[in-house]
């Protein structure tokens, strides 16, 4: 099986990650890189994992409410800040940077057009390491030493994507707390988080 992640950026910003699980349900294999653009990190991500992926997790807000905080910020910020962390870890859609909004869309829109059926989650790596282990215990093993944090986070979003498919003890899809969300790359996502 392999999954993707995504850590959308700009100039030679944008980390992807492919992440193949063996028949025994472990990790066999991880490789990332840095590109410049949605479309270049799902070439190169496509071909370093070589098959057709699962799931794909994209490290960027692929979904929008029409008023106020979404439900799946305030939760993970909530759990956040409980882990110690500070709540300006999970920011408003509104304060982030163009680069994440945008090439995430771009790649949500871009992976449903390559891979029909593959899942597509959103994913937040930095607040995945503050409040869940196993993401931390993940990297020690298969990404001890990160060449950058977009390659970290990319990897941790192919994690992500991965607990989607798995159904990972804990996880559950934030999507579902939401009312009425608006999908601007025109395909239904999710939101698997371990928000419990």
């Amino acid at each position: 099986m392999n999954f993707i992640g995504l850590d959308p950026g700009g100039q030679k910003s944008f980390g992807w990650a492919t992440l193949r699980i063996g028949e025994s349900g472990t990790p066999v294999a991880l490789e990332t890189g840095v590109s410049s653009s949605a479309s270049n990190a799902l070439n190169e991500a496509s071909r370093s994992g070589g098959a057709m992926p699962i799931a794909v997790g994209i490290d960027a807000p692929l979904f929008w409410v029409m008023e106020g905080d979404r439900s799946a910020d305030a939760c993970i910020r909530k759990l956040v800040c409980a882990a110690g962390g500070h709540s300006g870890t999970v920011g408003h859609v509104n304060s982030l940077r163009g680069a994440c909004l945008v090439q995430g869309i771009l790649a949500a829109h871009q992976v449903a057009n390559l891979w029909p059926s593959a899942s597509v989650t959103e994913a937040h790596p930095k607040a995945l390491l503050r409040v869940h282990p196993a993401a931390s215990d993940f990297l020690e093993l298969y990404l001890p030493n990160p060449p950058t944090e977009h390659e970290r986070d990319a990897a941790l979003a192919a994690f992500s994507a991965w607990a989607t498919v798995a159904h990972f003890s804990g996880w559950r899809d934030l999507l579902l707390d939401e009312t009425a969300p608006f999908f601007p790359s025109g395909h239904v996502v999710s939101y698997w988080f371990p928000c419990q």
